[in-house]
């Protein structure tokens, strides 16, 4: 099995063929990551027994806002990136494997549940279409089926998500975004590949499975 980039590959593509640009690429993740966890509330490293859960109120709350600052989620946007975290962990999911489902949600809806539709049929997380077989209007916008559906591991669609992606461990955060979503607009999630590497690096040690 192959393994994931290190930080300094799945930069690579955003810095262009020199070691230099890799270097001031990766030095800006690492900064990204000491903000973000600066702005975080401390929590103690989840045990490997331990497990996360999510009131289901807030699975399926409507979360209309907008605006995203690496440097300082929100409550929301931490604790929805928490539940990405959560399900890939309960699914054995490599961890960059959840850099690349934030990269996506941050991209797609500022980490926010989003009820409104914004593409024709979208919604929730990550904007997915019920008019392209991602589920139903509810389903879209139920935030542990969104993230399972984004992943390939939901029940409720047979769309093909990152793991039936092939090679996916080696692809760019973007490319691999790119391959579930089918954006017109495919380079905005390699954009947001060190603020997403940035966010799991805070949040994942003090995040369980999902119960």
């Amino acid at each position: 099995m192959s393994t994931a980039p290190s930080h300094d590959r799945i930069l690579a593509p955003l810095g262009g063929a020199g070691p230099i640009g890799r270097r001031a690429l990766l030095t800006g993740a690492l900064a990204l990551t000491a903000a973000a966890a600066s702005s975080f509330v401390t929590a103690a490293p989840a045990r490997a027994e331990e497990t996360s859960s999510f009131p289901p109120e807030f699975v399926t709350a409507p979360e209309d806002l907008a605006g995203w600052d690496p440097a300082a989620p929100t409550d929301i946007q931490r604790e929805n990136a928490r539940l990405i975290i959560a399900v890939s962990k309960a699914h054995g999911i490599p961890p960059y494997g959840a850099m690349i489902a934030l990269s996506t949600a941050i991209v797609e809806s500022w980490l926010y549940n989003r009820a409104t539709v914004t593409d024709g049929t979208s919604g929730g997380l990550f904007q997915q279409q019920t008019s392209q077989g991602w589920g139903t209007a509810e389903q879209v916008r139920d935030k542990i089926a969104a993230t399972r559906a984004f992943f390939g591991v939901a029940d409720h669609t047979p769309n093909p998500g990152l793991l039936s992606v092939r090679g996916w461990e080696g692809l760019a955060i973007g490319d691999a975004a790119q391959r579930v979503q089918r954006s017109a607009h495919p380079q905005r999630y390699e954009e947001h590949a060190a603020e997403a590497i940035a966010l799991y690096d805070a949040l994942a040690p003090g995040t369980g499975p999902l119960a």
